[in-house]
């Protein structure tokens, strides 16, 4: 039987609106699939694959999320909830420059609007460069990654937020049950210099995971992310505990659709920082 496995790549942790965005975001990146193998391990970002070194794999990604939230403005416990609707484009390419050297690109441009807090509705356009490296497919990935994105508000049309991230990282995955079944491990350490400067930080971040084939169409997930976050300008250091899982069904070659959930305990220095929300979400996602 062939397995499909998925990408478990989370996004990073921002302050202010933008944040949502990354808190939503994580099931619906988490839940996308990479490709069917059968007896290789594969990689939390693309598989594992020995490919020309002269050829370049492209990729595109239509994806649209309908997300309820208990807690939109992330502060306190639960108290404001909404229902928000998060388009994303994504589109990048692959290049195996060497048998254990390879450089990946995506660019993604999405948006959140909310229903009832509509003034905090946003755009968001994003990229992310990793250059990783592995010894052997069943080793462990190094890499390192360089991560530009700008969020801007629909109701003052102005910048939110913008920085770039520079990261490095390692993570490693075994495929078990007859390769129908994927646990997962990872660590990064991520440097952040943003604009407005209250936003520069630096997180470390642990995830932990499996998916498993439960029928030829049906997959699921069940992750767990931990990310300790210390801010440079200010008297700030968080720690957020993420639980979520998904439930992916492919229609067909190109089709997927997801179901979600997440639970999510962030705790910080600053009480207005500390927060607690559960969310609920469905999407379909188009792969070209």
């Amino acid at each position: 039987m062939k397995a499909c496995y998925f990408a478990f790549a989370l996004p990073a942790l921002l302050t202010g609106p933008s944040l949502m965005a990354q808190q939503m975001g994580m099931a619906q990146q988490a839940a996308q699939p990479v490709s069917y193998q059968s007896k290789e391990v594969i990689e939390d970002l693309g598989e594992i694959k020995e490919g020309a070194e002269d050829e370049i794999k492209y990729r595109a990604n239509l994806t649209t999320t309908g997300t309820f939230t208990s807690n939109a403005k992330l502060t306190g416990n639960h108290g404001s909830g909404d229902f928000l609707f998060f388009p994303t484009l994504t589109g990048g390419l692959n290049k195996q420059l060497t048998k254990q050297i390879s450089f990946d690109f995506e660019a993604k441009l999405e948006s959140a609007l909310y229903s009832r807090f509509s003034e905090r509705s946003f755009a968001g356009y994003s990229a992310l460069a990793t250059l990783d490296y592995r010894y052997k497919a069943n080793l462990p990935r190094i890499y390192i990654s360089a991560e530009p994105y700008r969020y801007d508000s629909y109701d003052i049309g102005d910048l939110i937020t913008e920085a770039i991230g520079l990261g490095v990282g390692t993570d490693w995955g075994y495929a078990f049950n007859r390769g129908n079944s994927l646990a997962l491990i990872s660590y990064s350490f991520t440097d952040y210099i943003s604009d407005p400067s209250i936003d520069t930080r630096h997180t470390h971040r642990i995830v932990a995971g499996v998916a498993h084939q439960l029928k030829p169409q049906l997959f699921g997930q069940l992750l767990y992310t931990f990310m300790e976050t210390g801010f440079e300008d200010i008297d700030r250091r968080d720690l957020r505990h993420v639980v979520s899982a998904n439930l992916i069904y492919q229609f067909n070659h190109h089709l997927f659709g997801t179901v979600s959930a997440s639970f999510v305990d962030n705790d910080s220095t600053q009480l207005r920082g500390s927060y607690q929300s559960t969310g609920t979400s469905v999407g379909l996602s188009w792969q070209f």
